[in-house]
């Protein structure tokens, strides 16, 4: 019989004196596109949880992206 997917994880911490948000991903979670898809569905998943409806959630990528990528335009 064949066995399912292997369990992976993403732990986040923060460190508020560094401003940062840290994440450490276990060692057989090594894709990043997969890495990604867990994280964008964390990420929807918790708006969803919060009755967020899609056009709040638009607005707030699109109000704090550039943040995070250095874009200021």
């Amino acid at each position: 019989m064949a066995e399912g997917p292997e369990n992976k994880s993403i732990e986040l911490t923060t460190d508020y004196a560094d401003h940062t948000i840290n994440m450490k991903f276990s060692d057989n979670l090594t894709d990043d596109r997969e890495r990604g898809y867990i994280l964008s569905a964390a990420f929807f998943s918790f708006c969803a949880a919060q009755g967020l409806d899609k056009q709040a959630v638009i607005e707030m990528v699109s109000s704090h992206y550039d943040q995070f990528t250095g874009d200021n335009g």
